[in-house]
């Protein structure tokens, strides 16, 4: 399989320092440094070197059922953290806004709540939140006691992968991690950390992650199945 111009939309990142790949709605995007000039070459050469990573997960998008129509949750909870709230929708007539607080066990969305877009987003700015402060500290207690060094951390809401690391030992995350069990979380910081080190998945990567993760095994394998459990309204992970 070629990769031509039309299989892929580009968009320009302020925040990316190097070339990236992202599955949305509107496809396959090719995420460019806006402060760096990227050549068709370097890109040609990048879609190629990630063909296979792109071929398996248009594949598993396929075979992906439609979701249903999408539905508000009644109720939160983060595995990852050990907490649940029930969430509150109250509609007011003077908001074309929603907002959100959040109180113990409770969250409350308050303004133009029939607009599910609106709550979503507002859920999702939530979510991402508690990540930042969650797996910011998650990410440097692991490094210091396994003695790993990374550059900077970077929390996203992408749906095609959990994690990953640049080539400057930059990690980003996604914030679904929180609707996993801790070791599952554990498990993919491992992952993430272990590629600065390794910038591959070859038998040396694997040896280093399971010397530091001895349920590797296991912990793959219940990984694979846990991103069909996140959230619809959240989005599910289409890639390991």
């Amino acid at each position: 399989m070629k990769i031509s111009s039309h299989d892929y939309t580009i968009r320009l990142s302020k925040k990316a320092k190097h070339l990236q790949l992202r599955f949305s709605a509107r496809g396959l995007e090719v995420v460019l440094p806006e402060r760096r000039k990227v050549s068709q070459e370097k890109i040609d050469q990048f879609l190629e070197e990630k063909k296979l990573w792109i071929i398996r997960v248009k594949k598993r998008m396929l075979d992906t059922p439609p979701a249903p129509a999408l539905s508000l949750p009644t109720d939160i909870t983060l595995h990852a953290i050990h907490k649940k709230w029930t969430v509150i929708y109250l509609s007011t007539l003077n908001s074309r806004t929603v907002q959100l607080s959040d109180s113990h066990h409770e969250i409350k969305l308050w303004g133009k709540t029939d607009d599910k877009k609106r709550c979503i987003t507002a859920l999702k700015t939530w979510l991402k939140k508690i990540a930042e402060q969650y797996l910011n500290e998650q990410l440097h207690e692991l490094a210091k006691k396994n003695q790993f060094y990374f550059s900077g951390l970077t929390i996203r809401q992408t749906i095609s992968r959990w994690g990953s690391c640049s080539p400057k030992k930059s990690i980003s995350l996604c914030c679904n991690l929180l609707f996993l069990p801790p070791e599952l979380v554990i498990h993919v910081l491992l992952h993430e950390l272990c590629h600065t080190k390794y910038m591959h998945h070859k038998r040396s990567f694997w040896k280093l992650l399971e010397k530091h993760d001895p349920d590797m095994v296991m912990h793959k394998n219940q990984l694979r199945e846990a991103g069909k459990k996140i959230p619809a309204w959240a989005g599910r992970i289409v890639d390991d």
